[in-house]
């Protein structure tokens, strides 16, 4: 029988405050892989043109550059259109409209994914732009805490942010790169990788 394919998609963005609804995105990165093997297919960053009056002071002291985003920066429109397409291109997820008719969605998996799923919701919202996604999104954040519920030896980590779980795991995760959106989904894909390699069997009991 045919087993069709299956591919995960990392997202990471960098906002300029932390109200999806009143904060832009500044800078978005994706990294496509395959559902089973786990290896890189495709990667996708852009950044997106900022009013600096609709941001915080605080959310732009990290990765921001006003001249690095003037010479490089999207409009915001072409920024989402082009992150669309890219999740349409590895959109493997059947789903089936209210007409019936089949079509597929990316899944996708973030790093702390609600924060993430938050403000992707409303960019698209307000821009009236369609964006096929599982609304359902995978989190290494949630999948880590599993892992260390499930294996509780050794200690577990002091927090679960990204660079202490990519510590933690092993996984190099480059200091300069931190709140900048590539450099970080890239470390997520390197520790999803790691929790997936360290997966064990764990016996339970089916009694009621």
């Amino acid at each position: 029988m045919h087993q069709e394919r299956s591919e995960l998609v990392f997202v990471d963005i960098e906002t300029g405050g932390p109200n999806p609804k009143r904060h832009p995105i500044i800078q978005i990165a994706a990294i496509a892989v395959d559902g089973d093997t786990l290896a890189t297919l495709e990667t996708i960053e852009a950044k997106i043109r900022v009013d600096e009056r609709q941001t915080t002071k605080y959310a732009l002291r990290n990765s921001y550059s006003r001249k690095v985003w003037q010479e490089n920066a999207l409009p915001e429109d072409e920024a989402a259109q082009r992150f669309a397409a890219f999740l349409k291109r590895h959109a493997t997820c059947p789903e089936v409209s209210r007409s019936g008719a089949e079509f597929r969605l990316a899944q996708i998996c973030a790093h702390n994914a609600e924060f993430d799923m938050a403000f992707l919701n409303a960019w698209y919202e307000r821009l009236g732009i369609f964006w096929p996604a599982r609304r359902q999104p995978l989190c290494t954040l949630q999948r880590s805490l599993w892992h260390f519920f499930e294996n509780p030896s050794p200690t577990p980590p002091p927090n679960y942010r990204l660079d202490t779980l990519c510590q933690h795991f092993g996984v190099q995760f480059i200091a300069a790169d931190a709140h900048d959106a590539l450099g970080d989904v890239r470390a997520t894909v390197a520790l999803y990788r790691a929790l997936v390699a360290r997966t064990v069997a764990i016996p339970y009991s089916t009694a009621a």
